[in-house]
C-alpha cells in the first residue's frame, strides 16, 4: 500500500465557531484561509458539508458542518459532534483503492473530483476511514499558529480484540506495527512511562505512519472508562478514542486552553518536578473530542514513538 500520512482529521460539530474557537483560541492554531477562508469555509468532500482546514504539522484538523441534518453528516452530529474519521494520503490512489477492493473492503462513496473514496466502515470495524490522492501540501507559515502544538503525536482508537485490529490494519490496510511499543496485554500494571498505577489499564499497539501513529487501546478488564467505551460504541469492533497534538510547553497549553474555556481532566506536576508531561482535555468543550496533549522528549526509544498509556475518562 501507498500510504504515506495521515492527511487530516475529520471532526463533525454543528457551528464551524466551535472548532475555530477550539484550536485556535484554546491552542494558537490558525485556519489554513488559503485552502478555506473563514468564515464561509469551502465545500467538504463527503456528504453535503462546510469545512475549515486547521493545518498541526505535517496534517490538519478538517472541521465540518452539516449542511443537510438528515444528511449521515448531520445524523452524526444530531447524536454527538465529534471525531468523524481519519483521512490517509496516497501517493499510489488508484492501485491502492483497487487493492483494497480485492481485500473486500467497499467504497462507501467517491468525491466528484475523483481524488478521494470513504471506505465502507462495516468493513473496518466500524471506523470511518477516507484515502485521498497525495497532493504533497503543505501549509504556508503563516498558517502554522502560534507555536503552542507543534505536530499530531498520534490518533488514539478504543477496540475489543488485538486480533480484529492487527487483521485491519495489517492484512487489509497494509500497515506495519511497531511491535516494540506493545505494551499492557498482561492486564493492570503499573505504568512505566508515567510513575503511576494505570487507572484504565489497557493493551496498547502502534502503527507508525508518516510522522505520527495510530494507537490502538483494547482494555484488559470489564470495568474502566475505555472498557465502557468500547461496549457503548464499538459495536463493530473499534471507535475513535482521542487525539493527542504534541506540544514541547505542555503546561503553556493548558494555561491557553484553560484561559478559552477547555476543562482540563485532572491536573500535572509543576514544571520541573518531571520530564515528560500529559494532559488532558474533556471533549465536552473540544468539539466533541478527547484530547491529550504531551511532550515526549526525544532520544533513545522516544524514536520509536513511544507512548504512554492514558487514564480512558468517560466521555459522557
Amino acid at each position: 500500500m501507498g500510504f504515506t500520512r495521515i492527511d487530516h482529521v475529520g471532526i463533525l460539530v454543528d457551528d464551524l465557531e466551535i472548532g475555530r474557537h477550539v484550536y485556535c483560541d484554546g491552542w494558537g492554531l490558525d485556519v489554513d484561509e488559503h485552502r478555506s477562508p473563514w468564515p464561509n469555509g469551502r465545500p467538504g468532500t463527503f456528504d453535503d458539508v462546510t469545512s475549515i482546514e486547521i493545518p498541526i504539522g505535517e496534517m490538519y484538523i478538517e472541521v465540518s458542518k452539516p449542511n443537510d441534518p438528515n444528511s449521515p453528516a448531520g445524523q452524526f452530529v444530531a447524536n454527538r459532534p465529534g471525531m468523524y474519521y481519519v483521512s490517509l494520503a496516497s501517493d499510489n490512489f488508484e492501485n491502492d483503492v483497487s487493492v483494497l477492493e480485492s481485500k473486500g473492503i467497499g467504497i462507501e462513496s467517491r468525491s466528484s473530483d475523483g481524488d478521494s473514496v470513504m471506505l465502507e466502515p462495516s468493513n473496518t470495524l466500524g471506523v470511518r476511514f477516507q484515502v485521498v490522492r497525495e497532493d504533497n501540501y503543505y501549509a504556508h507559515p503563516y498558517y502554522k499558529g502560534d507555536g503552542t502544538l507543534q505536530g499530531m503525536a498520534h490518533i488514539g482508537l478504543a477496540a475489543r480484540s488485538a486480533e480484529e485490529v492487527r487483521h485491519l490494519f495489517v492484512d487489509l490496510l497494509g500497515f506495519n506495527e511497531d511491535a516494540s511499543q506493545e505494551r499492557g496485554q498482561d492486564g493492570p500494571g503499573e505504568d512505566r512511562d508515567r510513575g503511576r498505577a494505570a487507572s484504565d489499564p489497557v493493551h496498547l499497539i502502534e502503527f507508525p505512519i508518516g510522522g505520527s501513529v495510530i494507537e490502538i487501546s483494547i482494555p484488559t478488564t470489564d470495568d474502566s472508562g475505555t472498557a465502557k467505551l468500547v461496549a457503548q460504541r464499538a459495536t463493530q469492533g473499534a471507535t475513535f478514542h482521542h487525539i493527542c497534538p504534541f506540544a514541547k510547553d505542555v503546561h503553556r497549553s493548558i494555561e491557553t486552553g484553560v484561559a478559552a474555556g477547555l476543562q482540563q481532566i485532572g491536573s500535572i506536576p509543576e514544571k520541573g518536578q518531571a520530564e515528560t508531561f500529559v494532559a488532558w482535555f474533556h471533549p465536552r468543550t473540544c468539539a466533541g473530542v478527547l484530547t491529550e496533549i504531551w511532550n515526549r522528549t526525544p532520544g533513545g526509544e522516544h524514536a520509536q514513538h513511544t507512548h504512554g498509556m492514558h487514564p480512558g475518562p468517560d466521555n459522557d
